[in-house]
């Protein structure tokens, strides 16, 4: 198998974990709407129409990229970071699930607009994160155990990926700010 069809099957399987983080979130947060988690903003990661807390939207997103970025620097990481993308995706239904039952068909075309976009733009950001600290996890699972990797990353490479990677969240993150800030 050469390495794109196997980094395309590593992003799909991700992207999977991703949207069944999704529906988890949209049906917990129905079911249990009381869950304090619901609140949270470091859970949701910028996502909502709260004026009051702009800053998520780049803040915490950059939060859950540090998260991910360290834990691809462990060998711990490989089970872990596929739980930041579930988590994730959590947050992005429970943020849907609770719009939609605040606001009903009312507030569509606000959350088509200045949530989704964000929302996916930075998922989108997030699973080439991942997919990173996962292949810089595998190496490092292979070291410890004396096994050799066919293409090895160096850490001021996997450095240079995250930071690349941070830049796009944060503008994300100021892109998504001052649309809120201007159209709510």
């Amino acid at each position: 198998m050469n390495r794109i069809h196997q980094r395309n099957i590593q992003i799909i399987l991700l992207f999977l974990i991703l949207l069944a983080g999704t529906a988890a979130g949209s049906l917990l947060c129905e079911r249990h709407p009381e869950w304090m988690l619901w609140n949270n903003m470091t859970f949701r990661q910028g996502m909502g129409i709260l004026t009051e807390y702009r800053f998520y939207c780049i803040a915490a997103p950059l939060f859950w990229m540090a998260v991910t970025a360290a834990l691809g620097l462990s060998a711990t990481g490989l089970p872990l970071v596929p739980c930041v993308l579930f988590l994730r995706g959590m947050a992005f239904g429970s943020v849907m699930v609770r719009l939609y039952a605040e606001n009903q068909f009312a507030e569509i075309g606000k959350s088509l607009l200045l949530i989704l976009p964000y929302a996916y733009g930075i998922s989108f950001v997030m699973l080439f994160g991942a997919r990173e600290a996962l292949r810089f996890s595998v190496q490092i699972t292979g070291l410890l155990c004396d096994r050799t990797q066919e293409e090895e990353t160096s850490v001021k490479l996997y450095i240079i990926r995250f930071s690349v990677l941070f830049i796009f969240t944060a503008i994300l993150g100021i892109l998504q700010n001052f649309l809120l800030k201007n159209f709510t």
